[in-house]
């Protein structure tokens, strides 16, 4: 093959080489020299360009060392552009000359008075209108805000900003990102982040179908979003349907649109930061000692059933004659083990610059980050470029590349979770008979009569220090764009534009879990088990775009109409592989020697179109109307929905504008009111979902079987959210004060939900997907912005504040999912009733009163009254029929398949709302939401000359925190360690106490109720940052161009009732927010410089 192609390319060069003489014949060779004016002498390496008359480059070179140039033209009806730095550029006329020599004057700056008159613009592709002029809810904000500020990703540095937009951590592990939601929830198990677009083109990441956002893991989250933050120009929220309707079916949930930085023409450009950050996890919950807890478990065996022997266990009873004596003979700080001071290191290069034609811009960034938990460290190297050149005044390419490549090695599970846990008496290691440590790690052996929930609990030392869970990820992100201007500027504006994305990722995922940290048997299946996973994926975005913006003999219409057409394909991958009792520790492959325990192979595909008509007319400036229509398709739905349409319209009045507010010209600088309504979608994430699958399904004799898989869903409907938006604009004092504020409704219908038990008589167990409800959201936003309100001199204060409110109710929802999420309470201690309930908000919860603890053991009218009695709903307490108080139970009708509980003296007390003696599902009420009434954000920025501070905070009121990590410290029921709260435990009668006695696997003093569901409303002090820029006249001596330095304090203070680490917990399943012991947001400190040559 390759023969036959070399053979075929040398027939080809003859031809060529004489349609290239041929060619050339008509061709005219001209020569010169280029001199300066004001010396006479010869420039060297002036640019010397053929142009044609539509200023297309069309030929060039450049001045030899004598500043003589050769060069063949192709039309003597062109011209010559002569360029060189520091000099004028000039363009003569070729016509019969043959030599032409050029005399540069060198460019002289005037500095004169000079007034500037610019209007801000708001680009979104092709489609740029005044920024005044737009008539939806739009918030935009530029980086330099944050400047200095150490962040992984720019959603961190969002946080508070933007008002409606909730942003909260997942954890502060590293790379573990944020959930965002801007308005709320518009969805109930679909996803409902944002859609992140980067510089026009969607920053997908195509989510595997089992992926469940309802209960996703903190990393699923961090790779929606994995782009330098140096690279970020400014970022702007489309927040309303009629401002995201241009993305259909991508846009429910709202928009991020980011913009990266761009060359800058002249000359090049070299700039340098590094970040060092030192960071440190706030103070956690206070745990007991091991003499302490040693105590607390004797109590917690006896108290059951009053029985000595019950409390002899030899991990307790401090007696030498054990042989484990001095594995249980410790004070251990499990905690303290496991956390460490974590370290930023952030490196940043840069090189911009260009002439006349071109413009680039490449960037790389190094990011490492040790964790606060030990054994977690990530790398990011992340690198762009740009590349921009005009070929003529109405043609244009432009290139984007991006790569990032990160490494992150994660914890194998949550050891700070297992910390907690871990019993303190417990050495790290394994210890001789003299008590010192050896090296091996040391695991409870299976032979111990602990309970299984602490004795299978795993060395989280040895976790971190020998187990493996790495994720390294490749992703490759090319970019090309063609503009081209089809008539001349001066005559109007005909621009069509098109690009091409291409969408590579990659990821591998290595997990190893060695013999060394468990208890576990040789022959089972977690001793030295390997997990390999791979995935890779290909999408690939095209748009096709056309703007036309007439000419009108009266200034006062505008008009821009848009129209595009967009394509997005991909396909994906995956791989997966289990094994284990490998034979080495150090050989962590899945496919090495040992049990195979499961592979997996998948394959997807998708594809999708869409077409979309845009317009936008203004009258005088000040009445502005706009429109959109979007007709999305995709393949995951039937013929007959196969497309959705998302219209929007939207108008605006700038009412300052007018002749009858001239009298408050002088104190109302801007009044605008912008109502705006638009329909946004949602789509499924199954493809394939209008077939009937089959599937393997074992073998029948010597033949492989298939089954179904699945129902046809062919009348499948997309999501549907229909917004209205009212909104105003007002500013004071030429703007020095501005106000943002917007009032707000969404409807959601036909919501689109998961895995729907129906009836086996079907044949099948559940349905992929139903539409099956209505949800409604309504909330108002405020923004504020003061710019240097505060002026003296050299000293200016700026402000920004935004708060924001929103509200979901579900409004209808169909039986059977109702059926299908309604489960019963499974009357077990730590559970809450998970419930979608028609009237409340997707995020309530679900539990018992709680009421504190019974003093007595006894019921004695006017003396021992706090007994466990029953009462009636007037309190008097109940008799028998024998005249004798009725005692109170827990499921006294043994509902669910559970036992019946007779509280005594100590026991928790929970509200009976029926009177009837017995609590159990029907003494369940609400108690509260997930979701945050008030949020936002404010800080000043202080300028004195170079020297800048900005401080800023953050907020959010009335959200309500499960807090499980309370709850697992405070329940006194297994054999894991507890907080010093249960020192306060009750002991004897007539203790007064919030914490009930220690009962080891008996009693219900910790069932789910709102003792743990607590206030999570907090304010912090994010961050402070100060900026220090060396004066000019000293940078000019050193031939530096920038020089900067930043200190920031992140995470200063936080005030909060919520008795947890951390009272920003992120959403889980039916979008509770459930605190388990995951790694806090930690405390950092970080010293950076910037150099600019």
């Amino acid at each position: 093959m390759r023969i036959t192609y070399l053979l075929f390319m040398l027939m080809l060069i003859p031809g060529m080489t004489t349609v290239l003489r041929a060619q050339g014949s008509n061709d005219i060779i001209i020569q010169g020299q280029v001199t300066s004016s004001s010396d006479k002498l010869e420039i060297i390496g002036a640019n010397v360009s053929e142009i044609d008359g539509n200023n297309r480059v069309v030929n060039g070179t450049s001045t030899d060392f004598n500043g003589k140039f050769v060069m063949r033209v192709k039309s003597a009806s062109n011209r010559l552009s002569i360029t060189y730095i520091g000099y004028n550029r000039k363009i003569v006329e070729i016509g019969n000359r043959r030599v032409i020599n050029i005399t540069l004057d060198e460019s002289v700056q005037t500095i004169r008075a000079v007034e500037v008159t610019a209007t801000r613009r708001s680009s979104q592709g092709g489609f740029s209108i005044p920024t005044r002029e737009l008539s939806t809810a739009i918030q935009t904000i530029d980086t330099k805000e944050f400047e200095g500020l150490q962040v992984s990703s720019i959603d961190e540095a969002l946080q508070g900003r933007i008002a409606g937009l909730d942003i909260v951590a997942n954890s502060g592990d590293p790379g573990s990102g944020t959930s965002m939601r801007i308005r709320g929830v518009t969805s109930i198990n679909s996803s409902s982040e944002p859609l992140i677009v980067v510089n026009g083109v969607p920053y997908e990441v195509q989510i595997d179908p089992n992926f469940d956002f309802a209960n996703s893991n903190q990393e699923q989250y961090a790779n929606m979003l994995s782009i330098n933050p140096d690279d970020i120009l400014e970022i702007s929220v489309l927040k309303d349907a009629a401002a995201s309707a241009i993305w259909g079916s991508k846009g429910a949930n709202g928009v991020l649109m980011i913009t990266t930085k761009r060359g800058l023409a002249g000359p090049t450009r070299v700039e340098y930061s590094y970040r060092y950050t030192l960071t440190k996890q706030p103070r956690g919950l206070n745990m007991l000692n091991g003499d302490d807890f040693t105590m607390l478990m004797k109590q917690a065996y006896l108290n059951p059933r009053q029985d000595d022997n019950a409390t002899d266990i030899d991990e307790y009873n401090y007696d030498r004659n054990f042989p484990d004596f001095e594995n249980f003979n410790n004070n251990t700080d499990w905690v303290g083990a496991v956390t460490q001071l974590g370290a930023v290191h952030d490196h940043y290069v840069t090189i911009s610059g260009g002439g006349e034609r071109a413009r680039f811009r490449v960037s790389g960034g190094y990011f490492n980050q040790r964790g606060t938990v030990i054994g977690q460290e990530l790398q990011r190297i992340s690198s762009r470029a740009y590349l921009e050149y005009s070929v003529s005044d109405r043609i244009k390419f432009i290139s984007e590349f991006s790569l990032t490549n990160s490494d992150n090695l994660r914890n194998y599970e949550n050891l700070l979770g297992i910390a907690y846990r871990k019993m303190p008496n417990v050495s790290i290691y394994a210890q001789d008979a003299l008590g010192n440590n050896t090296s091996s790690y040391y695991n409870i052996p299976r032979t111990s009569g602990l309970d299984d929930d602490q004795k299978n609990l795993r060395n989280p030392v040895a976790l971190a220090n020998l187990a493996t869970n790495q994720l390294k990820s490749f992703r490759i992100l090319p970019t090309f764009r063609l503009q081209y201007d089809l008539v001349k500027p001066e005559d109007g504006r005909l621009k069509y534009e098109m690009y091409v994305s291409f969408d590579i990722n990659n990821s591998k995922t290595t997990m190893f879990l060695p013999q060394e940290v468990s208890n576990l048997a040789w022959f089972e299946s977690g001793v030295n088990r390997a997990e390999n996973s791979d995935r890779e994926s290909l999408t690939i975005y095209s748009d096709q775009n056309i703007s036309w913006q007439p000419k009108f003999e009266s200034k006062d219409h505008d008009l821009l109409l848009y129209g595009s057409f967009q394509i997005n394909v991909g396909n994906s991958a995956s791989q997966s592989m289990v094994s284990y009792s490998l034979p080495s520790g150090d050989a962590i492959d899945a496919s090495g020697f040992g049990y195979l325990s499961g592979a997996n192979t998948a394959h997807g595909s998708w594809r999708s179109l869409a077409f979309m008509a845009r317009g936008h007319y203004s009258y005088k400036g000040r009445y502005i109307l706009g429109g959109t229509i979007r007709r999305d398709g995709s393949t995951k739905f039937g013929p007959g929905n196969k497309f959705g349409n998302f219209p929007a319209l939207s108008a605006k009045w700038i009412i300052s504008d007018e002749d009858f507010m001239e009298p408050s010209k002088d104190w109302l600088s801007t009044l605008a009111i912008r109502p705006s309504w638009g329909i946004s979608g949602n789509q499924p994430k199954y493809e394939y979902l209008h077939y009937s699958r089959y599937g393997l399904y074992g073998s029948y004799i010597d033949m492989t079987a298939v089954k179904p898989l699945s129902l046809r869903l062919s009348n499948l409907k997309w999501e549907t959210t229909q917004s209205f938006n009212f909104g105003a604009d007002i500013g004071f004092k030429d703007d020095t004060y501005l106000f943002d504020i917007n009032l707000y409704t969404k409807r959601t219908k036909d919501l689109l939900f998961e895995n729907v038990a129906i009836t086996s008589a079907s044949g099948y167990s559940n349905l992929p997907y139903i539409n099956g409800g209505t949800m409604d959201n309504v909330g108002w936003e405020v923004n504020f912005y003061s710019n240097r309100f505060v002026k003296y001199k050299d000293f200016s204060i700026d402000f920004r504040f935004n708060l924001s409110n929103y509200m979901n109710t579900l409004i209808d929802l169909d039986q059977t999912l109702l059926d299908s999420y309604n489960r019963d309470f499974n009357y077990a201690n730590g559970s809450y009733l998970t419930r979608v309930q028609k009237g409340n908000s997707f995020g309530s919860i679900y539990g018992f009163k709680y009421k504190g603890v019974y003093q007595y053991d006894q019921y004695i009218p006017g003396v021992q009254e706090n007994a466990p009695v029953a009462r009636d709903a007037s309190g008097n307490v109940i008799l028998d029929q024998e005249g004798n108080p009725r005692p109170v139970w827990f499921n006294y009708y043994q509902k669910g398949g559970g036992s019946r509980y007779m509280f005594r003296g100590g026991d928790a007390i929970y509200e009976d709302i029926n009177s009837d003696g017995s609590i159990d599902e029907l003494d369940i009420v609400y108690l509260g939401n997930s979701n945050p009434k008030i949020n936002g954000g404010f800080g000043p920025t202080f300028r004195y000359k170079n020297l800048s501070m900005n401080a800023f905070f953050n907020f959010r009121v009335g959200n309500k925190v499960i807090n499980a990590a309370r709850m697992n410290t405070e329940n006194m029921y297994f054999d894991n360690n507890q907080s010093y709260a249960v020192n306060w435990r009750w002991r004897k009668e007539g203790d007064i106490t919030e914490i009930p006695r220690a009962l080891h696997e008996a009693g219900y003093n910790w069932l789910g109720s709102d003792r743990f569901v607590e206030d999570g409303s907090f304010l912090r002090f994010k961050y402070l940052t100060f900026n220090y820029a060396v004066p000019q006249n000293t940078l000019k001596k050193l031939k530096i161009s920038r020089l900067n330095f930043y200190l920031t304090f992140n995470n200063v203070a936080v005030w909060t009732k919520y008795t947890g680490v951390d009272p920003e917990v992120g959403y889980g399943g039916l979008g509770l927010s459930y605190d388990d012991s995951r790694t806090p947001r930690s405390k950092d400190m970080t010293f950076g410089a910037s150099i600019g040559f």
